[in-house]
């Protein structure tokens, strides 16, 4: 017997029990539905907002994606009794299956092998330390089942979400200080935002993309109102990425643009496709310039910054440091063609080099372009490893690739021209992180 809310007495011997299992409760039953794909979704949001707000959960959160591929679970049994999952019991590395994967891990051992030319062993050890993420996240990769298409879209959904309110919060910082940020950015500042603006503006190239294949996809999770939302979110963040200004950025997401539209040019016989795309890029670009205070301000300024370089007064500016350091890492090259000076002897050498023949530059920069710094570091040997095991996993997989995979090469690869993008923990993060995800996405359906 029980109190109605009027408080009359009732019985409860003819009610259903809301559910029917008598070992579980509501909390219970609630946790013995998620798997392995829900915690590796919520894993990796978790890092794309480290990317931005906190590098050391970035780092935690790189230990906890092995963890989902060595371990799994009973259902009703998630959060004791673990086991090790039929993938890591079964695990042939050599198989065809775990190719990609081996290729990122190659990655890590090429600044491993480097270490006997090493003089520098402090730096030598830092640039190890960078690279550990493929070699923690490749043997992940070989661990970890196929990554399902919703899965995949359901973290591009939140990825897109993030970036929107954060851009939002970026917006409103710039309205409430426009003339301050401005004034900044004639002496060439960026727009404000959460710690580094290159790495910013790269996730924000990513999310565009991710947030045009939510689009093409049409991903939609519960809700009617989400592709509206979706394609009002990617052109905000389409404009935020103009609106910031940051070349890094803006190129990456061209390149990778581009290279989509040259998959559908090859794939559909569209030729328009990439004509679209650099058509766009042309008329974005001016009408940036002509219609956005900080664009115009940042394009004026590189301007300055080149002509105070071709006058020999470059010192005291960052694009003229930017190009000093590829002539610096072409010259190492120059003097180490075949294996390079070492990687953990960069550092040193381009010290040296700054100081006896670019003394006007007070800070000396290793070289902003990924290419000439492997070059330097390790050589036309080291060159050739390297790109086979960067791009060895877009060649090596069973699947025809997706349009993702196409533009998230050419957004990196862009990336690589413009900065050494994986000589960073948050660079080395945003590249490994995505490429993983995009690469199970690949993997045939198997035995987990």
């Amino acid at each position: 017997m029980v109190a109605d809310p009027f408080g009359r007495s009732i019985r409860t011997s003819h009610l259903r029990k809301p559910f029917n299992l008598p070992t579980l409760n509501r909390s219970e039953h609630w946790l013995a539905r998620i798997t392995r794909m829900d915690l590796m979704v919520i894993i990796c949001f978790i890092a794309c907002v480290c990317m931005i707000f906190s590098p050391f959960v970035l780092s935690v959160t790189m230990w906890l994606i092995p963890a989902l591929g060595l371990f799994a679970w009973s259902p009703g049994q998630v959060w004791y009794h673990p086991r090790l999952s039929k993938r890591a019991r079964s695990l042939r590395i050599l198989d065809r299956d775990q190719r990609p994967f081996l290729f990122l891990i190659g990655l890590f051992f090429l600044t491993l092998l480097s270490g006997f030319q090493t003089e520098d062993w402090p730096y030598w050890w830092e640039r190890l330390r960078i690279r550990l993420p493929f070699l923690i996240l490749g043997i992940s990769g070989m661990l970890l089942p196929a990554l399902p298409a919703r899965r995949l879209h359901a973290i591009l959904a939140l990825l897109v979400g993030f970036m929107t309110l954060t851009c939002i919060g970026v917006g409103i910082h710039y309205v409430l200080n426009a003339e301050q940020i401005q004034a900044s950015m004639r002496m060439g500042h960026s727009i404000p935002v959460p710690r580094n603006h290159i790495r910013f503006s790269m996730l924000l190239a990513i999310s565009i993309l991710g947030g045009f294949e939510l689009i093409r996809t049409r991903y939609q999770y519960r809700w009617s109102w989400e592709r509206p939302a979706q394609i009002i979110a990617s052109l905000f963040l389409l404009f935020m990425l103009h609106f910031l200004s940051v070349r890094t950025g803006i190129l990456a997401f061209y390149g990778g643009a581009l290279t989509i539209g040259l998959w559908y040019a090859f794939q559909m016989r569209v030729i328009w496709a990439p004509v679209a795309v650099v058509c766009g890029f042309v008329f974005l670009i001016w009408s940036g310039y002509h219609l956005l205070p900080s664009f115009k301000s940042k394009i004026d300024y590189m301007r300055y910054d080149l002509a105070m370089y071709q006058q020999g007064e470059g010192g005291q500016y960052a694009d003229s440091g930017r190009i000093v350091s590829l002539q610096t890492g072409w010259k190492i090259f120059q003097a180490h063609p075949f294996i390079g000076i070492g990687v953990g002897n960069l550092r040193k050498e381009v010290n040296r080099i700054f100081a006896d023949d670019y003394p006007e530059f007070v800070e000396p920069l290793t070289p902003h372009n990924q290419f000439i710094y492997v070059l330097a570091g390790m050589g036309v040997i080291g060159l050739i490893a390297f790109l086979m095991c960067f791009y060895g996993p877009f060649v090596f997989h069973h699947r025809e690739p997706a349009p993702l995979l196409f533009g998230y090469y050419g957004l990196v690869s862009t990336t690589f021209l413009l900065e050494h993008t994986i000589e960073n923990s948050i660079g080395t993060g945003i590249v490994i992180i995505f490429l993983l995800l995009l690469l199970l996405r690949q993997r045939l359906p198997a035995t987990i």
